[in-house]
């Protein structure tokens, strides 16, 4: 699968993944693996629930952080259905659906921020809004090559966290919103595969090598096709 051209993956992805019909089972794995970058107290059997609209008993904090990631999903997939430009106005929308009752959404951060485990520190606050605009200067850039694009997408805001919180989550819902306007399947990125994932967004942020990430990022395309 890695050496198969962008224009075969799409047509693997049409034949086998229907942006109408998204298989319950692939909701509820990505929102659990999503929100375990963040927290350890959110169990498959909690996402399962919600999805299924049996909240009973599940504490306001666990069933806000799931029920906001599973609407910040639907989110991204009502913006590729209607083919809705990925612009900041949009990605603010995104992070505040993301973080609904639970923080500020939708704000840059006015504050320096660290990474804990990461030799990257992102830029200054000051900087925010002058990254960010470059950033989506490079995604509207139509000569840019497309899975590097998609990449760019994720590992580039990772990179500048320009939120205070849900950045991880955010930036993993914007590289499914573009995996699947460009035709491909969503991917799930397993909390278990963390090592390699984070190895991976660390090459682009410390050595701005974004291949590693281009080839982790098919290999997670093709797990997604041959389910």
């Amino acid at each position: 699968m890695l050496d198969l051209p962008l224009n075969r993956m799409q047509e693997l992805a049409s034949e086998k993944f229907d942006l109408n019909n998204i298989h319950p089972n692939f909701i509820k794995d990505f929102v659990f693996n999503s929100l375990s970058f963040e927290t350890d107290f959110i169990s498959p059997e909690d996402v399962e629930a919600v999805l299924r609209d049996e909240t009973e008993g599940i504490e306001e904090k666990r069933l806000c952080l799931i029920r906001n990631h599973i609407n910040a999903f639907a989110f991204v997939v009502a913006m590729v259905k209607s083919n809705s430009e990925f612009n900041e106005n949009k990605l603010k929308d995104l992070h505040e659906v993301l973080m609904n009752e639970l923080d500020i959404g939708g704000l840059y951060r006015n504050v320096d921020i660290s990474i804990k485990g990461s030799n990257h520190t992102p830029p200054s606050h000051f900087k925010v809004y002058d990254r960010m605009k470059k950033y989506f200067d490079i995604l509207n850039d139509p000569h840019k090559d497309v899975l590097e694009k998609i990449a760019f997408s994720h590992v580039q805001l990772a990179k500048i966290h320009p939120f205070l919180d849900g950045n991880g989550r955010c930036a993993r819902l914007v590289l499914n919103y573009h995996l699947m306007k460009y035709g491909l399947a969503p991917i799930i990125i397993s909390y278990q595969d963390r090592t390699r994932y984070f190895e991976a967004l660390e090459n682009f942020k410390v050595k701005k090598d974004i291949r590693p990430f281009i080839e982790y990022l098919i290999e997670k395309e093709k797990e997604i096709l041959e389910l």
